[in-house]
């Protein structure tokens, strides 16, 4: 059973090393997984199912890419959160994806230590 206390939090990738990453990380910051996916389909899928706290969602995944599937679960519900991941450096993915409708965005090539003072500052901001 699922504890009540704890973040709940879908991780979303097509890359199963990057899903292992952010599960660990995560569950270091007290977050519980609600789910993992690895297309935007399921993701939507798995949302619906779990109504999670928060999802981490990869840009680039095959059947539905991150962007819809972004647009799909805000459709559901228009004050998820959701935080992109991307391996794009450039400013432009990350302001569409704002546009679309996500909270922020996350780097996926940071490395443990800046994928974890991202994920706190998101945290951080998603607990005030």
């Amino acid at each position: 059973m699922p504890d009540s206390s704890k973040l709940q939090v879908l991780v979303v990738d097509d890359d199963p090393s990057t899903q292992r990453l952010f599960t660990v990380v995560l569950q270091s910051q007290g977050c519980e997984i609600a789910g993992l996916a690895d297309n935007g389909a399921d993701a939507v899928a798995l949302f619906k199912e779990s109504s999670p706290g928060l999802v981490l969602l990869d840009v680039d995944m095959p059947e539905m890419n991150g962007i819809d599937a972004l647009k799909e679960i805000l459709s559901v519900d228009s004050a998820a959160s959701v935080v992109m991941l991307t391996t794009e450096k450039g400013q432009s993915v990350a302001g569409d994806c704002i546009l679309a409708g996500a909270k922020d965005s996350i780097q996926k090539d940071l490395g443990l230590e800046g994928i974890h003072v991202r994920l706190s500052e998101i945290l951080a901001e998603i607990n005030a």
